[in-house]
């Protein structure tokens, strides 16, 4: 399909969608699993929390081909020019970019101040807060965006501080975590996929974690070199304890890099102890499964992961990186000797056994859910 074939078929898909009023509309920019990350998962639970209002919306999707009829159509093969064809021509009259990149905030902000569109932006993760505090030409750029749009949501108070930091009004920051209880079909365990089930028979404890290969400031971004060294110092212990590390993304030129990982664990004995799993597939009926969540950061956002475990009672170890959920258990980022140690806490403690989620966190997540709605279903309704 040429280029302008595909930006076609984008312009007919919304111009189709509108036939009814521009203002009864959301344009929701972002992801939308496969892969199963925590933007595209909160994106796919949160149409499901708005297909049970009236509110209507389209997803485009930026980063995957998955599409499905009405509801979510991929731009993620022209999606840089896709932004600047959609910026000029756009039917929505709402939107929300749920997307850490400033061309796309800049858009949203052109958007808004030229196209009289609402435009509100979802911030998920620790990056946007790292280039304000380095100052200069990012925070000018991020500022000027940012103080043109009409609503943005942190995940945590931390990125909402840094926002305010530049001069973005108060009154436009919102503070909503990036949990959404699953959905259902979350939990089918027969989208997980096989070579983790195979894994975990006969593996105990089981001990579930999550990422991708990736680099922060020259360290593993997820930790997977101290899940390897976790599962090594846990064997002599637990001779059948199985770490599970499910990927939410993974592409070719990070291979080298897992190979490396995959090695390493052979050479110390460990290669029936953990798995790396690349295969997309649903993550929550891995936790589920678990004896221990871990999430042994050295950067995060407000992690999906941390919270679905919590929701299900699973006890969670996490770097000390950034403010955790309450009920995690922190570990100092980057000190294998704290990790270990606070691992073995739970797993020697007949009181870290599941518990079932408080029903006042119940009624907090459902206050939060509904703000968040009331915001989303406001930029609609303010056109």
């Amino acid at each position: 399909m040429c280029i302008f074939s595909a930006l076609l078929k984008t312009h007919r898909f919304g111009t189709n969608l509108m036939k009814k009023k521009n203002a009864d509309r959301l344009a929701i920019i972002s992801g939308y699993p496969p892969p199963y990350g925590g933007v595209t998962t909160h994106i796919m639970r949160l149409c499901g929390l708005l297909d049970e209002t009236s509110l209507e919306y389209t997803v485009y999707n930026a980063i995957s081909a998955s599409e499905e009829p009405g509801r979510v159509v991929s731009i993620r093969r022209f999606r840089r020019l896709w932004i600047l064809w959609y910026a000029l021509t756009g039917k929505e009259s709402a939107v929300y970019l749920a997307s850490q990149r400033i061309v796309v905030w800049l858009a949203g902000a052109f958007m808004a101040s030229w196209r009289g569109k609402k435009v509100a932006i979802r911030l998920q993760n620790a990056k946007v807060a790292d280039r304000v505090s380095r100052g200069g030409f990012h925070k000018a750029i991020i500022g000027f965006a940012m103080r043109r749009l009409s609503a943005i949501v942190c995940v945590n108070n931390e990125l909402a501080e840094a926002v305010k930091s530049i001069g973005v009004d108060p009154r436009k920051v919102h503070v909503f975590p990036g949990f959404l209880p699953p959905l259902q079909a979350d939990r089918d365990p027969g989208r997980v996929a096989k070579d983790v089930w195979d894994f975990c028979q006969g593996k105990s404890p089981v001990i579930a974690a999550n990422g991708k290969v990736g680099l922060w400031k020259g360290e593993d971004l997820y930790g997977l070199d101290h899940l390897i060294c976790l599962a090594e110092r846990l064997k002599p212990r637990f001779p059948n304890v199985g770490i599970v590390v499910c990927f939410w993304h993974h592409l070719p030129e990070d291979q080298p890099r897992l190979n490396q990982l995959i090695s390493l664990a052979k050479e110390n004995g460990l290669e029936q102890n953990i798995l790396f799993n690349t295969k997309s597939g649903l993550f929550v009926p891995v936790i589920e499964k678990a004896d221990l969540f871990v999430r042994p950061t050295n950067t995060d956002g407000d992690a999906n992961s941390i919270r679905e475990a919590l929701f299900f009672g699973i006890p969670v170890v996490a770097s000390d990186v950034v403010k955790r959920p309450e009920g995690t258990i922190e570990f100092r980022t980057r000190n294998m000797e704290d990790f270990e140690q606070k691992v073995l806490a739970v797993l020697t403690t007949t009181s870290a056994s599941p518990q079932k989620p408080l029903r006042e966190e119940q009624e907090n997540i459902k206050q939060r859910i509904d703000s968040y709605l009331k915001l989303l279903s406001g930029l609609v309704k303010q056109h």
